[in-house]
């Protein structure tokens, strides 16, 4: 029997929200949803201390057996922002020293590692800021450094993520000047086929240019199904398949982006949460950066999930999960406003948009 972790319910102002976007549509009425914070808003429960998800730093003592990884899994960053949470000089390959106190940088900054031959100038245009707002970070050290000065190669510089307005900065899209007859042709045929065709099987076996033909609808569906049907796995199989479902039926409350890279689902207290792909529980129990009792799913294909703010856990690290095993319960624990899944996918340690790797309802 595993054990099971349980937080008392909170109280919560009921607020209805107007404005949410459905996940997979669940049997159930909508809950009374309470809106997570806004950026800028920061709030910390009386559970969790100094965690700010989306501005601000965040404050971590290292543990014995801690990497970067587990730092960045405990903490909610991308693992490539470490470097700038230890010193300028610190490198990957360092171990990291017991007791020491992290100020691990929020979404407003960006941490960069220079390269050979890189003045501060370098940097500067490459981020499309002044230099002056790279030298006055106090961290960076480089008081009385000139624009035209090279370096030390893997020096760590934290940047400003943001123009000097002080608004994030995005990556631009270039605009589409041209599409091509053959690109507007698949375009159109895929807009008709089911809505579970993978493009991939549909070129390869319907697609308008296919060579052996096309296949209708059904065949094409029959097809796509086939390719997708996981075979039986042993019990104790640790690997996922890198297709992953949804955690729970619930309504997406907040998105990925800039700020807050995971997505937030919000459902009634107690709705069961699901493992999205197999793996194996590396985390299980109490965060203190904020997330509250928190799972952590290691696929062993490269990625790794997380599920936080629960009520309950029903998995003990160690276990091998199946997809759509439930690993907890939602609840509003840690620095949350009110009851919702906090679920964050990382590729390589990389913090990325679960969105792209979800199966579609």
């Amino acid at each position: 029997m595993a054990r099971v972790l349980r937080a008392a319910p909170q109280r919560q102002t009921p607020i209805v929200g107007t404005d949410v976007v459905t996940t997979p549509v669940p049997d159930s009425a909508p809950p009374i949803l309470v809106p997570t914070p806004t950026p800028g808003a920061a709030t910390v429960s009386a559970a969790g201390e100094g965690y700010h998800e989306w501005l601000g730093e965040v404050h971590y003592v290292v543990q014995p057996g801690d990497t970067l990884l587990d730092v960045a899994l405990e903490t909610g960053v991308d693992v490539a922002m470490l470097p700038c949470a230890i010193s300028p000089i610190f490198q990957p390959q360092e171990p990291l020293v017991i007791g020491d106190s992290l100020s691990v940088p929020g979404p407003d900054l960006l941490c960069h590692r220079t390269t050979e031959t890189e003045t501060l100038r370098d940097i500067a245009e490459h981020y499309q800021l002044a230099a002056t707002a790279i030298r006055d970070i106090d961290w960076n050290q480089l008081a009385g450094i000139s624009d035209e000065a090279v370096l030390p190669v893997g020096r760590n510089v934290r940047i400003p993520n943001g123009t000097e307005t002080g608004k994030p900065s995005y990556p631009s899209l270039a605009p589409v000047t041209s599409t091509s007859d053959d690109t507007l042709s698949f375009l159109t045929w895929m807009l008709g086929q089911p809505v579970d065709t993978s493009p991939f099987l549909a070129l390869a076996v319907g697609g308008p240019f296919a060579n052996q033909g096309s296949m209708n609808n059904h065949q094409l569906s029959r097809a796509t199904i086939a390719a997708n049907q996981p075979g039986a796995v042993p019990e104790n199989w640790p690997y996922g398949s890198g297709n992953f479902t949804w955690p729970l039926a619930g309504w997406l409350t907040q998105g990925y982006r800039y700020d807050h890279r995971a997505l937030d689902i919000a459902a009634p207290y107690g709705t069961a949460v699901t493992a999205a792909d197999r793996g194996v529980v590396v985390r299980a129990g109490w965060n203190n950066q904020g997330y509250g009792l928190f799972v952590i799913v290691d696929h062993n294909i490269d990625y790794l999930s997380l599920y936080a703010h629960l009520s309950e856990i029903t998995v003990e690290e160690g276990t091998v999960v199946a997809q759509g095993q439930m690993i907890g319960k939602v609840g509003s624990t840690g620095n949350s406003t009110g009851p919702h899944l906090h679920f964050e996918v990382r590729d390589f340690g990389r913090l990325t948009n679960p969105l792209e790797l979800l199966a579609h309802p």
